[in-house]
């Protein structure tokens, strides 16, 4: 059995202020009430084929050492 997407890890989901319409797709350019790849799914019958994972964001390591004692 194929994994299903998940959509928390596409660089194209956004979170909208629509209560009635929470998720949305940058690519397909809609807004719903379900995720997004649900909504492919469920309309297409196939998963979505412009999945990109997003970039993931590491927390830079700071020399203490060989700063000038600023931090932010």
């Amino acid at each position: 059995m194929k994994k299903q997407l998940n959509c928390n890890n596409c660089s194209s989901l956004f979170v909208t202020h629509d209560p009635k319409r929470r998720w949305g797709c940058n690519y397909f350019g809609f807004k719903s009430k379900f995720i997004p790849s649900l909504e492919v799914k469920r309309i297409t019958g196939t998963e979505c084929a412009y999945f990109s994972l997003k970039e993931s964001k590491k927390l830079q390591k700071i020399d203490i050492n060989n700063s000038n004692g600023r931090l932010a």
